[in-house]
């Protein structure tokens, strides 16, 4: 039976880029760990002409370019995402990555299985950290929420 035994939360501010990590000692061994990341505010709520001048701005500045077309430009701003991924090591080896394009993930690990991103793990035991990586944050106050849980069934 699966059991939540760690969750934090934090607010991000709009352009923040960077790394944010936890670290969790397991009390024991464990069969299943479930290490889960949600965050809101993923796309901007509306392209307004504000939106469009920075953005424009933004390109001029950064890689000396213009925009052909106003479509051109307003498909760029509704393409523009939020982007905040997670890795989980173990004992200072890589486990996992979710790089899905979702704001609610999970990324299962256990002897048998893993999901996408995750490698199988003989136990689930020691040292848990997970880094929350954030490449893009569009709106200020996102919100985002880190899980790790495990199955409360000891090993042999």
């Amino acid at each position: 039976m699966k059991k939540q035994i760690y969750s934090m939360s934090g607010t991000l501010s709009k352009g923040f880029v960077g790394q944010i990590a936890y670290t969790v000692c397991l009390d024991r061994t464990y069969h299943t760990l479930d290490a889960g990341l949600s965050f809101d505010k993923r796309t901007l709520p509306e392209i307004t002409q504000e939106v469009k001048d920075e953005v424009r701005q933004q390109v001029k500045e950064l890689y000396g370019g213009e925009f052909k077309t106003e479509e051109e430009l307003t498909d760029a701003c509704s393409s523009m995402k939020t982007e905040i991924q997670l890795l989980v090591h173990m004992n200072d080896e890589f486990i996992g990555g979710i790089h899905r394009q979702l704001t609610d993930r999970h990324m299962i690990i256990s002897r048998d299985h893993a999901t996408e991103g995750g490698l199988p793990q003989a136990e689930i035991s020691g040292v848990i950290k997970i880094i929350v990586l954030v490449f893009n944050v569009l709106q200020d106050d996102t919100h985002y929420t880190v899980t790790l849980s495990v199955d409360d069934e000891e090993t042999a």
